[in-house]
């Protein structure tokens, strides 16, 4: 006999609701997948996701459905209610950029805060997850805050980026939630224990520089992008790779300079401008500064070794 519809049990899970005209509840399994392949019973399953945007009044409350979910506010204010990890049930707000996990097994409420929400909902199976689920609610808030620049918003991306129905592509969807659920726990058991952890955006700029250190950067308009004090974006960067930002990128210009000096015959002036710094007498001094000889002195006296 064929499961039943994931929808049929969501909506026999449903204990109120409320919709406007424009939305309804069961434009949730829209994208909903099939739970007749033989994985189903093996791995972590995605059995829908959509993204929405409602309008107040919306809301609904449900209980003792067998499915986890995942909810993404994209914009706008939602509030859930729903029991913490004491046991208490408490009102989180879901605010633009907050991703929150709740065991749709429990008692919870999802309301519009206030004129429009806009958010991507995932509902997977609890199948294996559980072991993720009860570690990260043993160590808190299962309320995330995520950056652009985010380890886990990375993962939550690649878990929505296959939408093809097909038993090959539903076990990469699986193997993609347990990267996902994983890059979670990591989230909080580093913040419960203080293990070492580097920033995103510091870890996101050091592999620009080091893969794109060609390109123009300031300090004010990093600063600006990463919505950082430029004091404390230095101060962070050294913290972690031992030099400023501007000290770092230099270093690796520099270094990328040495290489071309060697393994090409291009001109002084264009390896420069191929490692980002356009004006050829700071290139030289700044060489120099690194080196203690200028560019040209460096080309005919490093002996290249084959």
């Amino acid at each position: 006999m064929s499961p039943k519809l994931f929808s049929t049990e969501f909506f026999s899970c449903l204990i109120s609701s409320e919709t406007s005209n424009r939305f309804s509840l069961s434009d949730y399994f829209e994208n909903a997948y099939s739970r007749e392949y033989d994985f189903c019973d093996a791995l972590p399953c995605e059995l829908c996701h959509k993204s929405v945007s409602v309008t107040s009044p919306f809301s609904y409350e449900a209980a003792n459905l067998n499915a986890l979910c995942i909810i993404h506010t994209t914009n706008g204010v939602g509030r859930l209610y729903y029991e913490n990890a004491n046991g208490i049930n408490a009102g989180y707000d879901l605010t633009k950029g907050t991703l929150a996990v709740i065991d749709c097994r429990k008692n919870h409420k999802l309301v519009c805060q206030h004129n429009i929400w806009e958010y991507t909902i995932c509902f997977v199976s609890t199948l294996i997850l559980e072991y993720y689920l009860q570690k990260i609610f043993s160590l808190g808030n299962f309320i995330y805050r995520l950056d652009k620049y985010s380890d886990v918003l990375a993962a939550w991306e690649q878990v929505l980026r296959n939408t093809i129905d097909t038993e090959l592509h539903g076990i990469m969807r699986s193997r993609e939630l347990v990267n996902f659920f994983t890059q979670l726990y990591l989230v909080r058991a580093i913040e419960q224990t203080g293990s070492y952890h580097i920033p995103s955006y510091i870890v996101h700029m050091h592999q620009r520089f080091t893969t794109a250190y060609h390109e123009p950067y300031s300090l004010d308009e990093l600063a600006l992008e990463y919505g950082i004090n430029k004091f404390r974006l230095c101060r962070e960067f050294a913290k972690y790779y031992e030099y400023t930002p501007i000290q770092y990128l230099n270093k690796i210009r520099i270094e990328k300079a040495k290489e071309l000096l060697l393994a090409t015959d291009e001109k002084i002036v264009d390896i420069g401008q191929m490692v980002g710094i356009e004006n050829t007498n700071h290139f030289i001094r700044l060489f120099k500064e690194k080196t203690g000889v200028t560019p040209l002195t460096y080309r005919r006296e490093t002996p290249v070794i084959n």
